[in-house]
């Protein structure tokens, strides 16, 4: 059995005025999620600019908390062996 993983998903809107603030942010926050061991990706809705998808992946769910990460809305999803 491969080990369990841990995904993090949070759904945000963001309206066009707060755009440029919230993806700084996101930049700041992939850094600190790589320092931490934790695979951090955005993205944007193609139809719709203000619609964000943000997901965390890490072996341990400790690791989110260690980045500020686990907080409502966010929803965890654990890996499921396949094989």
């Amino acid at each position: 059995m491969s080990e369990r993983r841990t995904l993090l998903v949070t759904q945000r809107q963001v309206g066009a005025a707060d755009r440029e603030a919230y993806v700084s942010g996101l930049r700041d926050l992939r850094a600190k999620c790589a320092a931490a061991g934790v695979h951090f990706w955005a993205f944007e809705q193609a139809d719709n600019g203000e619609s964000f998808l943000e997901f965390a992946e890490s072996k341990d769910a400790a690791d989110f908390a260690a980045v500020g990460l686990g907080q409502p809305p966010a929803v965890a999803w654990h890996s499921i062996e396949l094989t």
